[in-house]
């Protein structure tokens, strides 16, 4: 089975391929005082915490700025119900979700929401990527409930993201079995807590296509700022510096 892949389209051309080479997410949870040039980002994509603005006024504007820049946006607005700050109705999210893809690359929504089967229509509709993820804050399930999670997600989703705290070696030993498997859609697996924390980079080498380290903030327990994520990656995936190399090219031309 081919490895399968994601790209992410960027307005003024070029893309960011998801699947092969493990990218590296920056978690912004506050909109920039000023817009960002692609020199001072470290990472390979930016994800804008919706749900953790203090005032919304101007973000799609600064989520735009940022794809100008060459970097792709993954708008997330998490609910409550798995570790967000999100408050409004589901309808109004979902608003606010069919309103950033029509100009952001990717959109996070977690799988058990009400709305997770319309943002992946519309993402779909649109030409556009959808994490439909899953967390749980208190501990990692057993190996078949999060497989059963990813067989029925990976039907609807361009990627599927699974994130657990874990407390012992068998919990890292299961998150670490699902990257073993093979996937309609390229997996994100996550160990949350300070046991988890070297797992950022290691899931990411064995095949896990997405890690988070924060910009300006941590938004998850164990995590890595991104800067730091980034320069352990390089070391630890052998493609990785190249692609960093070429990431760096590809900028200086927008």
């Amino acid at each position: 089975m081919p490895i399968p892949q994601v790209k992410l389209k960027l307005p003024k051309g070029g893309e960011v391929v998801i699947g092969l080479t493990p990218r590296a997410v920056g978690v912004l949870s506050s909109l920039p005082e000023k817009p960002l040039a692609a020199q001072d980002i470290p990472c390979d994509l930016i994800e804008m915490r919706l749900d953790q603005l203090d005032a919304r006024d101007g973000w799609l504007a600064g989520c735009r700025s940022i794809e100008e820049a060459g970097v792709p946006v993954l708008l997330t607005i998490r609910s409550q119900a798995e570790g967000g700050k999100w408050s409004g109705t589901e309808s109004e999210r979902l608003k606010l979700y069919e309103e950033g893809l029509t100009q952001l690359a990717m959109v996070d929504v977690e799988f058990e929401s009400e709305i997770a089967r319309e943002v992946a229509a519309a993402s779909k509709r649109l030409s556009k990527a959808c994490i439909l993820s899953y967390h749980n804050f208190e501990r990692t399930p057993e190996p078949v409930a999060l497989k059963e999670i990813i067989t029925e997600a990976q039907d609807l989703a361009s990627i599927v993201k699974v994130s657990a705290m874990v407390r012992t070696a068998a919990d890292i030993e299961t998150l670490q079995s699902l990257l073993k498997e093979k996937w309609k859609a390229p997996l994100c697996v996550i160990a949350m807590g300070p046991l988890g924390t070297p797992t950022r980079v290691s899931f990411a080498a064995m095949g896990s296509c997405l890690t988070y380290g924060y910009l300006d903030r941590p938004s998850a327990p164990g995590q890595l700022s991104a800067a730091e994520l980034v320069r352990q990656l390089q070391g630890a995936v052998p493609t990785y510096a190249d692609e960093i190399n070429s990431r760096k090219r590809s900028r200086s031309s927008f």
